[in-house]
């Protein structure tokens, strides 16, 4: 595996499929580098914002310092594109309190920074001057207000990550009482079960990590999402032992969940987990989550583990792996194994399905301003009723949808690669 310090300087490609591969590898693990955020930018300089916007989403896991708040701030004042824009107020939106104190005046008098977003901001400067106790009973009581809320798009996210942020910096709760409420979160858990998971993740805490696996048990889907991140964010390698071990015997949803995990903890054991559970897995669907997750590490092995999934004759690793593994190539120096004509064909389909998508929203903001009053399709009339959100931790069983289902863009990759 390549160290961090020979993955950097891709992260400026002039191919946007590496600049996407080597962001999402910083990305995936929550690197702490503060030189991160500062490259992507300038990134979007050189090669375009429109055509980085999913590279600005992942920055807003880096480390956000004064110096970079100012490039941001600067970059805001002269976006002109609405994306950009929104994308842009997103990653400030992650800096944190004492930095967006230390420039308070520049961003309150920003024209460009969103109203929504004016409001959260000032949230993260008061949480700066609220004790520890007083936060932790906040988002107690924020849980127990949200309890008859039971899907993810009913509740105020950034309200909850705001206050878990700030109680990233306290040890109110002590690293004891998350985990002892993590392990036994009782029948009325709710949200809070979701939101100390994400506490978990944003200290780092390695006590919880047996907990966290154990999450991947539970038939659900947000819960799962979050306890993903939270392993990848204290990328701790005792978590690829525990799923390594548990894997061959788990049910269908551990399985999916925790291939990904393994491809954010950027650790040699996680190289061979992959390989080990890849000679035994025989289910196609995961097998090419395995594969991508040996692509997210940049792996050496993992163009031709891919060439030989492609070349068994499924269509779905060619939609899903052939931009990734196309990419490591790039990365690793190496030619692409003979036949990646093929992979290279629907790369190009792909990029073309993409830039069609944009150019349809393009058109129909054209047409209906009002699809960005408030956020996506605001203020639009569809004519009929919106799908179901997706559930939040409700423990349930059923059909899954979301993370192993094609992306409404028209690329055929899976939604939670795409």
């Amino acid at each position: 595996m390549l160290t961090p310090d020979q993955i950097k300087p891709f992260l400026l490609h002039a191919d946007p499929d590496v600049r996407s591969l080597a962001t999402g590898y910083f990305s995936d693990s929550w690197s702490e580098d503060p030189e991160l955020l500062p490259l992507v930018l300038d990134a979007c300089e050189r090669h375009g914002f429109e055509d980085n916007l999913h590279n600005l989403f992942l920055a807003g896991h880096f480390v956000i310092t004064e110096p970079s708040l100012e490039r941001l701030l600067d970059c805001l004042a002269r976006a002109v594109d609405r994306q950009t824009i929104d994308h842009l107020n997103r990653v400030v939106a992650h800096a944190p309190g004492e930095v967006l104190r230390s420039r308070r005046e520049a961003i309150e008098r920003h024209d460009k920074i969103l109203p929504e977003f004016h409001t959260r901001l000032r949230r993260r400067q008061e949480y700066l001057d609220w004790s520890g106790e007083r936060l932790w009973d906040e988002l107690r009581r924020f849980a127990r207000r949200s309890e008859s809320k039971r899907h993810v798009g009913e509740i105020d996210h950034g309200y909850a990550d705001d206050l878990i942020d700030a109680l990233g910096g306290h040890d109110v709760p002590d690293a004891g009482t998350i985990c002892r409420l993590l392990e036994r979160p009782g029948p009325r858990a709710g949200w809070l079960e979701t939101f100390l998971v994400d506490l978990a993740g944003r200290r780092r805490l390695k006590e919880a990590v047996p907990i966290l696996v154990d999450k991947f048990f539970i038939d659900t889907d947000y819960l799962l999402e979050r306890s993903s991140d939270a392993l990848a964010r204290i990328g701790d390698p005792k978590a690829v032992r525990l799923i390594r071990r548990a894997y061959p015997d788990a049910p269908f949803h551990f399985r999916l969940y925790t291939s990904g995990v393994l491809g954010k903890i950027k650790h040699p054991e996680s190289e061979a987990a992959i390989l080990d559970l890849l000679e035994r897995e025989t289910d196609p669907s995961l097998r090419v989550w395995l594969c991508s997750a040996l692509c997210e590490l940049i792996s050496e092995q993992s163009v031709d583990i891919v060439r030989r999934e492609i070349a068994s004759g499924s269509e779905e690793a060619l939609r899903e792996l052939c931009s990734p593994a196309l990419a490591v190539a790039t990365i690793l120096g190496v030619k692409p194994p003979p036949g990646s004509e093929k992979w290279e064909r629907e790369r190009r389909r792909q990029r073309l399905a993409i830039k069609q998508m944009r150019q349809a929203w393009a058109d129909l903001v054209e047409r209906n301003p009002a699809v960005l009053a408030e956020g996506p399709l605001a203020g639009l009339d569809l004519g009929e009723e919106p799908e179901p959100p997706v559930t939040a931790p409700i423990r349930k069983t059923g059909e899954r949808v979301g993370r192993n289902d094609p992306c409404p863009c028209g690329s055929g990759k899976k939604y939670k690669k795409c």
